[in-house]
């Protein structure tokens, strides 16, 4: 698995990075993509249910299946089955989600109060699988109190494969700007790659992350969300050539292409419960955009939600936006 040449990572993101938007980023742009965060219990206790977490086609390959949990044994043992049962690229421990469901049950980001722990489990992942294991960070609990380089070294000495950090406290949730100073930090601290994450939301972002943290790759979360174009566009950014416009027409069919696979690949219910929102997403910054976002929210079917998809289209044809740069300077404000 390359994460020195494989610049561009669709970052995992529960209820989100589901097959369907798995596929339109790899499409348009993204060289890996990461499933959303699946329980290493669940998969332990009813693996039945649980399976569709870990269900990806050829096309999204080179792929990863995010893990999190807070017991070694459970890791280990889903590792196995994930790798028996799906074969993915990769599989990637989360150490870094702030959501207090998670953390309640001492996974996610409260693994960084725990640095043996942290250890014990990583171990257990890589004794047990025969494809790389990497982890996903945060810097710190809070405060300024940072663990990220400590436990980067400590991922690296069990057998890690690549380190992804997203250079925020847990208290910080997703507030406030990461500082990415602590990704240069990371990178400097292991020999194992470090995938920067956190605020790339243009693709001139993307660039200066490379420049100023020196990291291997980059992973793109939440700004992909309505805006799978944008690994494109970092792609050609670096590349130094012209940034592709997103048209009102490729918007368009995008919108009706996701609709039109969710439902084929979920089912109606669950579709026209997530969609009213993802959908939504598209629209973001687009004229009369909460015009458009209250007949979603009202749409009692998928075909109601086509139709305010169609009549936006319609009645604000140009649906181009222009990506906003993202302020960086708390770069500066972190040393």
């Amino acid at each position: 698995m390359d994460f020195h040449n494989n610049k561009l990572i669709l970052a995992p993101l529960a209820g989100i990075t589901e097959r369907v938007f798995r596929r339109l980023c790899r499409e348009r742009g993204a060289d890996i993509v990461v499933s959303e965060m699946v329980s290493a219990e669940g998969i332990c206790r009813n693996p039945a249910r649980n399976r569709h977490y870990i269900e990806f086609s050829t096309t999204e390959r080179p792929i990863g299946i995010q893990l999190f949990g807070a017991n070694p044994r459970s890791l280990a043992d889903a590792v196995r089955y994930v790798e028996d049962e799906a074969h993915p690229d990769f599989i990637d421990l989360n150490s870094g989600c702030p959501v207090p469901k998670v953390v309640r049950k001492n996974g996610g980001s409260a693994l960084l109060r725990d640095a043996r722990l942290f250890e014990r489990i990583v171990s257990a992942m890589t004794r047990a699988a025969t494809v790389p294991i990497t982890v996903k960070l945060r810097s710190a609990w809070s405060g300024t109190d940072w663990v990220d380089t400590t436990f980067a070294r400590i991922a690296q000495e069990c057998g890690a494969a690549a380190v992804a950090l997203h250079p925020r406290t847990r208290a910080m949730g997703f507030s406030g700007h990461s500082f990415w100073g602590r990704i240069a930090e990371v990178k400097a601290a292991v020999s194992v790659p470090v995938i920067g994450n956190g605020d790339i939301i243009h693709p001139n972002d993307a660039l200066e992350m490379l420049e100023v943290t020196g990291c291997d790759s980059l992973m793109i979360g939440r700004a992909a969300r309505g805006n799978p174009w944008l690994f494109g566009q970092i792609r050609r950014r670096l590349k130094g050539e012209p940034i592709q416009t997103v048209t009102a027409q490729m918007r368009y069919e995008t919108m009706l292409e996701h609709i039109t696979s969710y439902r084929r690949e979920h089912g109606e219910a669950r579709a026209v419960r997530e969609l009213r929102s993802q959908i939504g997403w598209y629209l973001k910054g687009t004229p009369h955009a909460a015009v458009a976002r209250e007949r979603l929210f009202s749409a009692a079917d998928t075909a109601q939600i086509e139709d305010a998809v169609e009549e936006h289209f319609r009645s604000a044809p140009n649906l181009t936006k222009k990506p906003q740069r993202q302020n960086t300077s708390s770069f500066s404000q972190e040393h």
